[in-house]
């Protein structure tokens, strides 16, 4: 059992997409969700949990005491994870690493301009970024990195052996791929399918197959 539990500002944001599908019949089979609302840990009777940046930047940022006040009240141990565009950026190699390594995850989600540094330092949260760009808060981030782990955990996908060609084997993209119906009529014209990959020749398509992969991209 893989355990996954999220510090937010939203908590109503989850379980989200991963509510559903694979994700949904193996929760709680396979893996664990777990929020915690940050408000909850703000300061006063108005719950505050921001203040402006120093230096005169601009932005509000979440307080270090805060994010203390959660850590001290939910007493986690294991993996801890904080979305920010200043991450490692996350990969394919990284995903299998993190889920073969650790069966307990803590990910922090920023709002505003993000987290006090003091308290991603002094926690030791590991940043991650999902891409070089800008996003309204890490929730979007958690689950693009919560659905990349929760996959690869074993018995959520019904067969593991689809892993063996999808994209990022081999530092490459997947081929090119086609269903039914073989001539696929649209706009007054006709689309096949290569000739090949209906051929019935294994050599010929797997080679069919290698060609239309691509190389990852640096």
């Amino acid at each position: 059992m893989k355990n996954f539990e999220i510090i937010t500002l939203f908590p109503e944001l989850f379980p989200g997409p991963l509510g559903v599908s694979i994700f949904a019949k193996s929760l709680n089979k396979f893996w664990s969700m777990k929020t915690h609302d940050l408000r909850t840990y703000g300061i006063g009777n108005k719950k505050v949990v921001d203040d402006a940046v120093f230096s005169g930047l601009p932005g509000m940022l979440i307080r270090p005491d805060v994010v203390m006040n959660c850590m001290q009240n939910i007493n986690f141990t294991g993996k801890k994870i904080f979305l920010s565009p200043r991450g490692t950026l996350l990969t394919q190699k990284k995903v299998e690493s993190l889920i073969l390594e650790h069966d307990n995850f803590l990910l922090l989600c920023g709002r505003y301009e993000g987290v006090d540094q003091r308290a991603i330092n002094y926690y030791d949260f590991e940043e991650i970024s999902i891409g070089n760009y800008v996003i309204a808060g890490g929730e979007s981030a958690a689950f693009v990195l919560l659905e990349s782990l929760i996959r690869k955990i074993p018995g959520v996908v019904g067969n593991d052996g689809s892993f063996e060609n999808e994209s990022f084997v081999n530092d490459e993209i997947s081929e090119d791929r086609y269903t039914r119906p073989a001539k696929w009529s649209v706009d007054n014209k006709i689309i096949e399918v290569d000739q090949i990959l209906l051929s019935g020749d294994h050599a010929k398509i797997q080679e069919y197959q290698k060609n239309s992969r691509k190389k990852i991209k640096d």
